[in-house]
């Protein structure tokens, strides 16, 4: 007998949105499950785990001493032995007894998804081994049939930039790898450093496509035209739906900015889900400058863009018309060339494709805007995070979790309603203890106590002015998913992460209460060598110490570096 695939359940949770979102989500079914806790959320318990460069988080909810909901945010690591990954899902697993309330997938990046693609011994999916109630997803990612077109656009020209940058790169490997260059740049004045420089450009390159996971032989491999890249990010992206479609479990919801999940959508008392990002809006998913965010300058799409779009639609991409930016009218052919021309020495055409003047040659110059259109692809996906902010009703204690979110995705959060209006775009109207309330993303950012440092903190995803500077609560503890030993390792000079300036005033805002994937606790050792303005007095650091703990169980990492599998604080209600 055939199996029947099931449709996938897009269920209706009971929501509450925010003024400023007009369109409706994609039409969804039956409402999500309620869970049954044995009591109100007294407190969240942030398990950490510190397998290597990626985010792995799981969040339980406490009544009392007993967890009564459990949620995951992202499952990745984007370089390293993946058994540390494979560890940590099977941690996972032991900790909940093989059952998850809630997954969240942020945005498709392998160090946030490429847990969801592990197998074991066996080629089985790790994951099919865990039941999971619900997963939450941005509106980004609902490009299925009946989806949101504005994120099937979007999707559409992501797909095109990741087609572009690896016909780009694909190109510009041949140029630099061809003999006559190789000879050349020996033969010319410090040409040795030009060329280890042409190769440390294209190293950073591939590894922006690592994010994608598109690796160095799908670009040696690449058709002009043919076959589909990142499919193993696209599969984990699409690992719940599809586990959805085929078996009814589990439900599958698209979030909007300005939309709560409260606990007629979760069954938790007490608890509010608030989604601020990513932005509804194409052009702000598009910003990823400002000149009041000085961590934050990566800029927008200009001639590059344009140029790297002309190579995913080329006219004829099976061919090398298609690795052009110019329009075929601008290019000339050697079929356009007559015999005279071809027989004189002196003729431009003889002159530019002689060997001895390849030092002239431009063929290839325009693909080092190839890394302006890198930055953008990264950044953009970065700024389709999906953005949570956790509140405990009764404290009015916040938990943040922005994902990678960068500067247009921060800047909508605060963003007044018009010129004439400050009243901000994005608030819910909420009813607390029996009484109306607005809540804004200010408000939010003023109670947060936790803050999960965006991007493994580094100097593009952590706003300023509307960010940071507005998380004024004496309890802010901040947690970083960032290891700082494999970040040195990428990139043309290497990945300054986390960011000197940021880390700084994280370290003064949250008085060294900073808990590292790579070195756990700041005050580990007390206050020490700590920066003046950064220590915390005697009731903070016994505070903090008392909601601390690491892991019993040991990993050893790339650089044998021994510790612990997860780290983990308790925010208390």
């Amino acid at each position: 007998m055939a199996t029947v695939k099931k449709t996938v359940k897009r269920a209706a949770p009971k929501k509450v949105a925010a003024t400023a979102v007009k369109k409706k989500a994609a039409k969804k079914s039956s409402p999500a499950k309620k869970v049954a806790p044995a009591g109100k959320v007294d407190g969240v318990r942030v398990r950490m785990y510190c397998h290597g460069f990626g985010d792995c988080f799981l969040l339980s909810f406490m009544s009392g001493e007993e967890p009564v909901y459990r949620m995951l945010i992202d499952c990745g690591m984007l370089t390293g032995d993946s058994n540390r990954l494979k560890q940590a899902i099977e941690n996972i697993k032991e900790e909940c007894g093989g059952k998850l309330n809630l997954v969240v997938q942020t945005h498709q990046h392998k160090d946030h998804i490429s847990g969801f693609n592990l197998r074991d011994k066996e080629d089985k999916l790790l994951w099919n081994q865990i039941e999971v109630e619900n997963v939450w997803l941005a509106w980004t990612e609902n490009t299925g049939r009946n989806g949101d077109e504005l994120a099937i656009q979007l999707k559409k020209k992501q797909e095109k930039k990741k087609k572009a940058l690896a016909k780009a790169l694909q190109l510009y490997n041949t140029s630099i790898g061809q003999t006559e260059h190789r000879t050349m740049m020996k033969k010319e004045y410090r040409g040795s450093d030009y060329y280890a420089a042409q190769q440390r450009y294209a190293t950073a390159l591939q590894q922006i496509l690592e994010f994608f996971d598109i690796n160095e032989q799908d670009v040696a491999g690449l058709a002009a035209n043919n076959g589909e890249l990142g499919l193993t990010m696209k599969e984990a992206m699409d690992y719940f739906i599809s586990r959805s479609r085929e078996t009814g479990s589990p439900d599958i919801n698209f979030w909007n900015p300005g939309e709560l999940a409260d606990v007629r959508t979760t069954g938790l008392p007490g608890i509010n889900f608030y989604f601020l990002g990513p932005p509804k809006e194409y052009d702000k998913l598009r910003i990823m400058e400002d000149a009041e965010h000085v961590e934050m300058y990566l800029t927008e799409m200009g001639l590059s863009d344009n140029f790297f779009m002309a190579l995913a639609d080329g006219e004829d991409a099976a061919s090398n018309e298609a690795l052009s930016p110019f329009h075929k009218r601008y290019r000339w052919h050697k079929e356009e060339v007559t015999k005279e021309q071809l027989a004189d020495a002196d003729n431009v055409w003889n002159l530019y494709y002689d060997k001895k003047h390849n030092w002239r040659s431009i063929e290839t110059d325009w693909l080092h805007n190839a890394g302006a259109l890198a930055l953008n692809l990264d950044s953009y996906t970065n700024n389709t995070s999906l953005v949570i902010a956790i509140e405990l009703e009764d404290s009015e204690k916040v938990l943040l979790f922005p994902a990678d979110a960068q500067i247009g995705n921060w800047l909508s959060w605060t963003e007044q309603t018009s010129p004439n209006n400050p009243a901000p775009r994005l608030q819910w109207q909420v009813v607390k203890k029996g009484k109306k309330e607005v809540v804004t993303a200010a408000t939010l950012l003023e109670r947060t106590v936790f803050y999960k440092v965006g991007h493994h903190a580094s100097h593009n995803a952590t706003a300023r002015k509307h960010g940071l500077e507005l998380m004024t609560s004496e309890e802010l503890v901040a947690m970083i998913p960032v290891d700082e030993a494999v970040a040195k390792r990428q990139g043309k000079k290497g990945w300054k992460m986390p960011a000197e300036d940021l880390y700084k005033r994280l370290q003064e805002k949250t008085r060294s209460r900073i808990i590292r994937l790579d070195k756990g606790s700041l005050l580990a050792n007390g206050t020490k060598g700590l920066p003046d303005g950064a220590r915390p007095n005697k009731q903070q650091l016994q505070d903090f110490n008392s909601c601390y703990h690491e892991s019993t169980i040991i990993i050893t990492t790339e650089e044998g570096t021994n510790r612990p599998l997860f780290v983990e604080y308790l925010v208390k209600g």
